[in-house]
């Protein structure tokens, strides 16, 4: 038992419950055992005047391979209790729980209750579903692979696809330290979206489910407020004609840039009868790369936005299409998803099912 959280978070599910139509009816038992059977906490309730057993475990945080352990715990001291008249209602309590062990418990039939307050319980004759949004200090945690050098990280793993591979190749990919690296696997194996063989230095891994970690990912991107945008209106005969350019002028001055948006995925995946827009990222010397295409900043009417970069994060997985730089189909998909257009989320849609091979 993982004692700071059960005390803690004791008074908080006995809250909730009661919210949910039930009466307590005995003080919490902790460190309940039966043979080699344990559980961290016992605790009785009364719904609808049926008596019920609640049988806890508890945890810091929940991923899927954390939640198929505390399975097993619960199962196995359940199936030691002596009969009686409570029917049991097994609970995993965790500061957080991720939306794939969530999805296991269900599955199973498992009852859960987290710091947010959200509370699932199934039995025969009760069900209870309680989903609130999860709190700052949850969604940082349960988070965390999505920001910074780890998405840089959790991007290299997405590149290898079907392919085993190393930390120190995965370091080297993405351009993050093998701590970063194994950081990462370590949290991808703990959600269960990496298959693993071997041990120690010479460890593998495998992307294992592309489908969870997309899920998981595009939620979070779909959550933040827009990319900043600087807006500008350049003359062009096509839009064709435009982004190569563009991309003449960043050759000839040594500028880095990678065409995003609509226009990329359009590039990947043709959908859109027609584009007026185009989304760019361009490295130092944004400048004068705008004074060469005589684009002029506005408000209003603009046909070129350019998107803030992060040297460190962008660029390193873009790819060379029709003559011109793009961003690869997952970066794709993730900027069209934080584009505040209902085409972009069609042609997001699109791009997943063609070139991301993912179904919603």
């Amino acid at each position: 038992m993982e004692e700071p959280i059960a005390f803690d978070m004791l008074s908080e599910l006995a809250t909730s419950l009661t919210e949910a139509g039930a009466e307590i009816t005995s003080e919490p038992r902790f460190g309940a055992k039966i043979g080699k059977s344990y559980a961290d906490f016992l605790l009785d309730a009364r719904f609808s005047d049926a008596p019920f057993k609640l049988v806890v475990e508890a945890k810091r945080s929940a991923f899927p391979r954390d939640v198929r352990e505390a399975i097993w715990q619960l199962k196995r001291y359940i199936a030691a209790m002596p009969p009686g008249n409570a029917r049991v209602l097994p609970l995993l309590m965790a500061d957080s729980i991720s939306p794939g062990a969530r999805a296991l418990l269900r599955e199973e039939k498992i009852g859960y209750f987290d710091r947010s307050g959200s509370l699932y319980l199934s039995a025969d004759n009760l069900f209870v579903l309680i989903e609130k949004p999860a709190l700052k200090r949850q969604a940082r945690s349960l988070n965390s692979l999505f920001v910074g050098s780890r998405a840089q990280a959790l991007h290299g793993v997405w590149t290898f696809k079907d392919q085993w591979f190393g930390v120190h190749e995965l370091a080297e990919r993405a351009s993050v330290s093998p701590t970063t690296a194994s950081q990462v696997l370590i949290e991808l194996e703990r959600r269960e979206w990496v298959d693993s063989k071997g041990a120690g230095p010479s460890k593998e891994r495998m992307l294992a489910n592309p489908r969870a970690l997309l899920d998981e990912w595009s939620s979070y991107v779909a959550s933040l407020k827009p990319k900043s945008l600087r807006s500008y209106y350049m003359r062009m005969a096509s839009i064709d004609e435009a982004i190569h350019e563009i991309d003449r002028i960043c050759d000839e001055t040594g500028i880095r840039y990678e065409i995003s948006g609509l226009m990329a995925g359009q590039i990947h995946a043709p959908h859109l009868s027609k584009i007026s827009q185009i989304h760019c990222r361009i490295d130092h010397g944004s400048e004068n790369l705008l004074l060469n295409l005589g684009a002029k900043a506005v408000k209003e009417g603009w046909n070129l936005g350019i998107i803030d970069s992060n040297p460190r994060h962008d660029f390193l997985f873009r790819q060379r299409l029709d003559h011109v730089w793009v961003t690869d189909p997952l970066q794709t998909y993730l900027d069209l998803l934080q584009l505040d257009s209902g085409r972009s989320k069609e042609l997001a849609e699109h791009l997943r099912l063609t070139k991301l091979a993912v179904p919603e």
